[in-house]
């Protein structure tokens, strides 16, 4: 055969071949912005650094979005690598959490000019504090809840806390910081002189990608890909760039 004619057909084989092809991850997941968000810039800041993790072992991701209940049950299916992102309270035991990946401030959102006064979680008996649905939270946060020592009311969103809390029907809510700032600031600025974030941190969280018992083996692919690349300062330049505002 003639070299020259043989090299282009050579070359398509080459890159229509399975092993030239990119591995693909359908991933749930919920809207969460600035980390993760159907319309933000990138998918937000933790979708873009996970992203741009997996391209360094030749993986593409594609996100299906859902409410954070339904995000949990979609995570399990065979199709589906698993969900993401996930506090650790959120790995579900028939799952199986990554490496950390990155960290996040949880605290309170407050009605402007009545901040809460506590220096122990229970410091808050006696007030109604906003959650968001099947959120994990925090350990010592869910025992006072379940002890009855703090009072909540969960709703299905965070936007909703936010509004709920300008419109004073609650005390506070906890909130991932981040997520906060990026929904009182960015994405409802005419709620930011009703609302604002308590300066005492609950806990800086670790979020997970948290892996189904079908695809349990591609968590080393991920822990190879995080060798060659800062997380958390992908996520950070991404806040910095997008999403920070001040109170």
């Amino acid at each position: 055969m003639n070299v020259i004619k043989f090299f282009p057909l050579l070359v398509l084989l080459l890159l229509f071949s399975p092993r030239a092809q990119a591995e693909r991850w359908v991933i749930a997941t919920l809207e969460w912005p600035p980390f993760i968000c159907s319309r933000c810039p990138d998918n937000g800041a933790a979708a873009n650094a996970l992203r741009e993790t997996l391209k360094k072992v030749d993986v593409n991701v594609e996100f299906v979005f859902s409410s954070w209940t339904q995000t949990v049950k979609k995570g399990n299916r065979p199709d589906m690598i698993g969900y993401f992102p996930a506090w650790k309270e959120e790995v579900l035991p028939e799952f199986i959490a990554s490496p950390v990946l990155f960290r996040s401030p949880l605290g309170f959102i407050e009605p402007r000019g009545k901040p809460l006064v506590w220096n122990e979680l229970t410091d808050l008996r006696g007030k109604k504090i906003g959650v968001t649905e099947d959120y994990g939270n925090t350990v010592e946060f869910n025992r006072l809840v379940k002890n009855k020592t703090i009072h909540v009311e969960a709703v299905i969103s965070d936007d909703t806390n936010v509004r709920k809390v300008a419109l004073g029907k609650l005390d506070a809510a906890l909130m991932d910081i981040n997520n906060a700032r990026y929904l009182i600031y960015v994405l409802q600025p005419h709620l930011a002189g009703r609302v604002s974030i308590n300066k005492k941190i609950v806990e800086d969280k670790e979020l997970f990608f948290a892996f189904n018992k079908h695809n349990v083996e591609k968590r080393k692919k991920l822990e190879k890909a995080l060798t060659l690349v800062n997380f958390q300062r992908m996520v950070d330049d991404y806040l910095l760039r997008y999403a920070r505002r001040s109170d």
